[in-house]
């Protein structure tokens, strides 16, 4: 049953009805916090929260529920309170929490495919110990994007061949695709063979060699974009139809929307792997059921504007145009979205928490949501505060205990332009209904230099770069809207923890001034430009968060790798970072492995940064400028 509110105006006599509702909004609140030992008054505030929530002032049946469900609520809101109406509404409840998700999967056993890696975590690299000695707490991270969600700029191609099923796509003409693409690519020719490339990729786009590397560079902590089709399962919405059943050794299938999983178990292998390497891990959901950014490939699927998507409408009416499997059960993507994060993100975080104690860290419900709004922002305030904030809440409290070692990671939109913007943001963090996940909570800014920022006419300030919204400063203070809009609430300088959960040292606009291409120079003076910055803020915000730590936690560089060299053909499945070659691809500087191999990304201790030395090395970092926009 599905029990939502009305925004009508109230008929003669609403009021009798409306506190009726109240007190059995009320009743409910009471029994079901008896029943799960949570506070009443909170299970009242989500009982009256949003859509299909009970409401105080009005309850309208869905007619998905039958005409049976709809007497029976009749019969509760018209008859005085007693021990059976209590029980009928439990159970509205509880039919409620079955469509869209609640802690401990509905007392429905979760299993998990064991890891095929071993776990045996060995010391700290020379690189990370440094780190630890001289920078703790700090999280010098990189992404691993283009993994298990794929984005197609990543790997776009200028020359043949062109295959869109062995992630070969033409840069010119250029056809946007995503992961939904990909896999619609690979099923249009073979099945077996879409699974073998699928495997293919998960398990070698990146090798032991890359991560080795990654731990001797001095990384602390990866930042995991994935995709809600890695933890569904036919179990999840038993009504729904999936195109291909889980089968097979290693276990693949497609789901109702069209998406190929292999399940949990590469995603497993790939957290034990980082944690043999003291290596700890954010998982962000940067893929989202329904579609959560028009235009975008991050996004899991290319859709534009129209409904239904995550933000609104009906699961069972597709993916904004595109059909799924999924039943006519009156289920929302959202829907689909809480109940996969609690119901399945959750019970897997313990399941890690089991086997490699400390891998996981942090969690982040949507990437980049309704971003970058194109023509214009999509979603309401109230779609995206409940699928972030009121989410992350959830997920910290079906966490129990653990949750003390997970925070909530918060993205905001791109550019600020989105309704849910970081005032909004910051205003509902110090509001008391949130206030309480303060040292959970971690805002996370992605901050770039692509497309603009830091240019005075025709020129990029490298100065500008390293003090870009660093608190105190003057000139550059102001550099990012989204960054700058949560310094003016004083988010960062109360305690709330940040980090830069994307950043990287490509600069666009210069790109026209040599050929289209990046430039070396460029590349490493951005990189330790903006290394600067972040660290520099670590030290300017030092005592603001809980325990005496830094409220600027960290940053993550998008990305470990592209994949202009990678063969993704089961024959070959090979292709790492080239130092060679590389110089005609439009994105090479966005690779950090590249970097490294260049010699163009040096690890911090080789820089010379230390908290006491920051200032001394200021001049010969920040120090510089190029021209852009030719």
């Amino acid at each position: 049953l599905v029990l939502t509110s009305s925004s009508a105006s109230s008929p003669p006599g609403a009021s009798t009805e409306s506190s009726m509702a109240d007190d059995a909004q009320s009743e409910a609140a009471e029994l079901l916090a008896r029943e799960t030992g949570r506070d009443s008054e909170e299970v009242d505030r989500k009982l009256g929260r949003g859509s299909q929530r009970l409401s105080r002032r009005a309850l309208t049946v869905s007619l998905a529920a039958g005409t049976l469900v709809a007497l029976l609520l009749v019969l509760l809101v018209s008859r005085p309170s007693g021990g059976s109406s209590k029980s009928v509404l439990a159970l509205q409840i509880k039919a409620e929490h079955v469509a869209t998700g609640s802690c401990g999967a509905g007392g429905v056993p979760v299993t998990f495919p064991q890891p095929r890696v071993k776990v045996n975590q060995g010391p700290l690299t020379k690189e990370q110990a440094w780190m630890a000695d001289n920078w703790p707490g700090y999280h010098n991270g990189v992404n691993f994007g283009g993994i298990f969600v794929i984005e197609d700029w990543m790997f776009s191609r200028a020359g043949p061949p062109f295959d869109l099923a062995k992630l070969r796509p033409k840069s010119n003409p250029w056809k946007p695709f995503a992961q939904h693409e990909w896999c619609q690519a690979m099923l249009d020719e073979d099945r077996s063979e879409a699974f073998q490339t699928f495997d293919c990729h998960v398990t070698k786009y990146l090798s032991d060699a890359d991560l080795d590397t990654l731990a001797d560079f001095g990384i602390t902590t990866v930042r995991i974009p994935v995709g809600y089709w890695l933890f569904d399962d036919e179990k999840l919405y038993p009504q729904d139809k999936w195109i291909a059943n889980m089968s097979g050794k290693p276990a693949y299938g497609v789901n109702p929307d069209g998406f190929i999983t292999p399940g949990t178990q590469p995603l497993t292998d790939m957290v034990v792997k980082l944690h043999n390497r003291n290596i700890k891990v954010i998982l962000d959901m940067h893929a989202n059921p329904g579609c959560s950014s028009p235009h975008q490939s991050h996004a899991g699927i290319i859709c534009d504007e129209q409904l239904p998507n995550l933000w609104s409408g009906l699961a069972q009416d597709g993916v904004c145009g595109h059909p799924v499997q999924r039943a006519k059960d009156g289920k929302t993507w959202t829907d689909v979205a809480r109940k996969i994060a609690l119901e399945r993100v959750v019970p897997w975080i313990k399941f890690i928490e089991g086997i490699a104690p400390g891998a996981i860290i942090g969690f982040e419900p949507v990437n980049e949501p309704d971003s970058p709004p194109v023509p214009k922002a999509f979603a309401s305030i109230e779609a995206v505060r409940a699928i972030t904030l009121d989410l992350g809440r959830e997920v910290s409290e079906c966490l129990g205990d653990l949750a003390q070692k997970v925070d909530i990671m918060i993205s905001s939109g791109v550019k600020d332009q989105v309704n849910y913007a970081a005032d909004k943001i910051s205003q509902d963090y110090l509001s008391p209904t949130y206030t309480k996940l303060k040292d959970r909570y971690v805002t996370d800014v992605h901050h770039y230099y692509a497309w603009e920022g830091c240019q005075e006419g025709n020129t990029f300030s490298v100065a500008c770069a390293c003090e870009a919204n660093l608190p105190g400063g003057d000139k550059y203070v102001n550099q990012d809207k989204v960054w700058t809009d949560f310094m003016k609430e004083g988010i960062t300088e109360k305690g709330f923890k940040m980090m830069i959960g994307e950043w990287s040292a490509g600069l666009g606009p210069a790109h026209s001034c040599h050929n289209g291409k990046p430039a070396a120079a460029e590349a490493k003076a951005l990189y330790q430009a903006q290394k600067w910055d972040f660290l520099s803020q670590h030290v300017a915000y030092k005592g603001k968060a809980a325990g005496g730590q830094s409220s600027f936690i960290g940053d993550f560089y998008w990305n470990v790798r592209m994949g202009y060299h990678w063969n993704v053909d089961p024959a070959v499945c090979s292709g790492p970072t080239q130092t060679t070659n590389y110089e005609t691809f439009d994105n090479w500087d966005w690779s950090l492995l590249r970097l490294i191999k260049l010699g163009l990304a040096k690890p911090i201790s080789q820089l010379g940064l230390t908290p006491e030395s920051l200032m001394s090395h200021k001049d010969a970092v920040c120090t510089g400028s190029f021209p852009v926009k030719c």
